[in-house]
């Protein structure tokens, strides 16, 4: 169930277990969402079977996966809940009713609105990346969390396997010798770095000039499906002509945060999982309102310096770097997963229990299917 393309990317990672096995066969639909605009695109591209939502709710299927809440209770079907990004970390969007004044309410990991609805728990079962995410569950949604199951995260088995193809992947982004990539960063919301602080990205062209400098930018999805790719090319059009790199949805932005020297970020998950590679991450915005105290995104902002609107952007990268603390930034990592290594694996278990069906012999693999 993939209502968003980020969510397409996710459930990419989870359904990849089932390589080889022919007695399941997976096909995806798209709840709708404000937010779907490019997932049809997407899920063409990928080659999948497509199944209409009105079929979908239609019909009986032997489990659905989605990391998303949208349409979650609509379908005949047990139904297994990722996270879509790197842990539980953000306010989860909700609908927006008619209204005089907003009530500020707390960051809630899993809103219990969702996971229970008719006096039923939707989901059959929860898997999260991290032990501590049973804590925020408990303060959540407590009678949920029998349901939950710690997995791991794909992002973070990828990115930490990937530390040792560096040099390769920056070669393989034609990165010169000695050439500095920093990578910014920004999630959807009105806090997000193009959000709140759009300015940044000026000074980053303006100060860090090509090609002692390479500056490539990372939109999530959801901004993209909110404002069009048309619309964020426009938008970005003269930094672009001064040389940032704008990225597509599709594209495989990991590779950038590994090859990177400096990663300029918010509380995304992208943000975050570069905490994995062993660079500087610093924040050229925040949005603290809309992330959960206890979350791996908390931790960081702790740790992690910002980029100031009036100091040089060149100095400040080069104080980051020569202050940087690789041990507190893993302790911040190792927040993602408290299964290393383990996603793919655990994810089988999982999912091959839920549907009552012996697992392969053959090792799980994590990442899209061939």
């Amino acid at each position: 169930m993939a209502p968003t393309m980020t969510s397409v990317r996710r459930l990419l990672d989870v359904a990849a277990v089932f390589a080889g096995d022919l007695r399941v066969q997976t096909v995806f639909t798209a709840p709708p969402d404000v937010l779907g605009h490019g997932v049809e695109a997407m899920l063409g591209g990928l080659g999948v079977r497509v199944v209409p939502w009105r079929t979908a709710v239609a019909a009986r299927y032997d489990l659905a996966i989605s990391a998303n809440y949208r349409g979650i209770a609509e379908v005949d079907a047990p139904v297994v809940l990722f996270a879509h990004g790197a842990s539980r970390n953000k306010r989860v969007r909700q609908g927006h009713g008619r209204g005089s004044l907003r009530i500020p309410a707390p960051v809630q990991a899993f809103p219990r609105s969702l996971l229970i609805q008719n006096d039923m728990l939707v989901p059959s079962a929860i898997a999260v990346g991290h032990e501590h995410e049973l804590a925020m569950l408990a303060d959540d949604c407590p009678e949920a969390l029998p349901l939950a199951r710690v997995v791991g995260d794909p992002c973070y088995d990828r990115l930490i396997a990937g530390r040792a193809r560096r040099a390769e992947l920056r070669r393989s982004l034609a990165l010169e010798p000695g050439q500095k990539l920093v990578v910014a960063t920004s999630t959807w919301t009105g806090s997000s770095l193009l959000g709140s602080a759009p300015y940044q990205l000026d000074r980053l062209v303006e100060q860090l000039p090509a090609p002692e400098y390479r500056i490539v930018l990372l939109i999530h999805p959801n901004a993209v499906a909110a404002h069009s790719a048309y619309q964020l090319r426009v938008w970005l059009s003269y930094l672009a002509a001064r040389g940032l790199i704008l990225t597509r949805p599709e594209d495989d932005w990991e590779q950038y945060v590994l090859a990177a020297d400096y990663v300029v970020g918010d509380h995304g998950s992208v943000t975050l999982y570069s905490s994995t590679v062993g660079v500087p991450v610093l924040l050229g915005a925040f949005g603290e309102a809309d992330v959960h105290h206890g979350s791996a995104s908390a931790a960081l902002a702790e740790i992690a310096p910002r980029l100031v609107p009036l100091a040089p952007v060149r100095e400040q990268l080069e104080h980051a770097g020569a202050q940087f603390d690789a041990a507190a930034m893993d302790r911040v990592a190792r927040l993602i997963s408290s299964e290393p290594g383990g996603f793919a694996r655990h994810t089988r278990n999982l999912l091959y229990g839920m549907l009552r069906l012996s697992r392969p012999a053959t090792p799980a693999l994590f990442g899209e299917a061939a």
